[in-house]
């Protein structure tokens, strides 16, 4: 009985030591490249199928999890369920690239195994992890973003990147290309997306600190783990948010900016003002970086943000040239979709002429959600969320506001669809509803 006992802590130990790690590997690239799919003499980019060693870890958490929480372990009982995985196969199948269909298949439902095992450990401890990883990023996208190059790396899974490579993203200045920090990730606007949920988890623990503590001035501030757990998190939220600037993603910073403003005026209503104190901080936090950023590089957040300017024409007349790729040029497509990760390649066929690396997925993930998984796989994926809104029985009203973010993020862009990275951050986004989260 005794060994019994033993084994079940350590297995519960392994457990938490590893969907830990999976965190703080999440944006990190490392992967085995075991297929490409060639169009002609190009790659097709999301025909690039790999396994990422940040997945190998989550599996590991995964088995680890089934050994030391065996009551816990039951397959779901709804006929929900099995409908929505014997559909999703199926559908699978008749992709155009059953392959490549799996493979985003296989993306999807590890996201779902994560966002099931995160229920079982603490949700501080997932945060504070999530920014130690994003505290890292941060350092990254400073460091990338001064010394004006990115250094490829094959272990760490990092590509090659200066502003005189044409097809590197850079905020053009005048006649300056600057370069955009891009982390680990491959896209400044998924470190900026990973960045925002960072910083959101920050003020959390922020607000989890000043709530734990005793009412006496000296306790709060004073004693010993709280001051130090403190400093930490308010020096990653510094960093991370000099790191989100860093990468110039427009629509990380303006989830950031909605998201606060509407979890501020929520708990004004609710008259919490202990939240309400901790956002006003932050901001105040935020305008003092921003300032310092743009004292550092003058003009160049202006540049950004100016629409006339020629890159910004550019990348806006790109999204909007995306959404007539929806595709429901008949009723299969209409109904099941053009398939998982199809969106570029049936894009592809249609227009063969157009380069295979200027084609880019639908830059709204719900449009592309319609496309490619048509209006059954969309019921099927609305029930999913409404269930599980259902099933929480109360809601965290700081997840919402997360939730209302990453909603932004994906009006604008499709990573949250089409990347792993963006996949594990939705599903932290839903599994943070509940309330009453370990």
């Amino acid at each position: 009985m005794f060994n019994k006992f033993k084994q079940k802590k350590s297995c519960e130990q392994l457990f938490q030591l590893f969907l830990g790690l999976f965190v703080l590997l999440i944006p990190w690239q490392t992967r085995w490249l075991f297929y490409d799919w060639p169009l002609g003499i190009e790659l097709w980019q999301y025909g690039r199928l790999s396994l990422y060693a940040s997945a190998i870890v989550l599996m590991l958490a995964g088995i680890f999890f089934a050994l030391s929480h065996k009551k816990e372990l039951h397959f779901s009982r709804s006929k929900f369920f099995y409908i929505l995985f014997t559909y999703s196969v199926l559908v699978s199948f008749t992709s155009p690239a059953p392959l490549v269909s799996f493979y985003y298949l296989f993306l999807i439902y590890s996201a779902a195994l994560f966002a099931y095992l995160v229920k079982f450990i603490p949700k501080v401890f997932v945060y504070r992890a999530f920014l130690f990883s994003g505290l890292i990023q941060g350092l990254l996208a400073i460091r990338q973003l001064f010394s004006q190059e990115i250094i490829a790396n094959k272990w760490l899974g990092m590509a090659e990147h200066l502003p005189v490579t044409l097809g590197t993203a850079v905020v053009e200045i005048g006649d300056q290309r600057l370069l955009r920090a891009y982390g680990s990730l491959p896209h400044p606007n998924i470190l900026g997306g990973f960045l925002f949920v960072t910083i959101f988890f920050g003020i959390y623990l922020w607000i989890d600190i000043y709530k734990k503590s005793e009412a006496n001035i000296w306790n709060r501030f004073f004693k010993k783990p709280a001051f130090w757990n403190l400093i930490f998190i308010v020096i990653a939220i510094i960093i991370s948010t000099y790191g989100l600037l860093a990468s110039f993603s427009r629509s990380a910073l303006l989830a950031l900016l909605l998201s606060l403003f509407s979890l501020a005026l929520i708990n004004v209503f609710k008259r919490n003002w202990l939240t309400v104190s901790i956002i006003s901080k932050y901001l105040v936090i935020f305008f003092v970086i921003f300032w310092a950023f743009n004292s550092w590089f003058p003009g160049a957040w202006s540049a950004r943000v100016d629409m006339n300017g020629r890159l910004e024409q550019k990348s806006v007349n790109e999204r909007v040239d995306t959404l007539s790729q929806l595709g429901w040029d008949s009723y299969q497509t209409a109904f099941f979709g053009q398939g998982l990760g199809m969106n570029t390649l049936v894009t592809l066929k249609k227009y063969p002429d157009q380069p295979v690396y200027n084609v880019q997925p639908i830059h709204d993930i719900f449009i592309l959600l319609f496309a490619e998984i048509g209006l059954i796989g969309a019921f099927f994926a609305f029930n999913v969320v409404r269930k599980i809104i259902k099933s929480a029985n109360k809601i965290d009203i700081m997840s919402t506001s997360l939730i209302m973010g990453l909603v932004i993020i994906g009006l604008f862009d499709h990573y949250l669809w089409t990347s792993w990275t963006g996949w594990t951050l939705m599903a932290l986004g839903l599994v943070n509803l509940y309330k009453h989260h370990r």
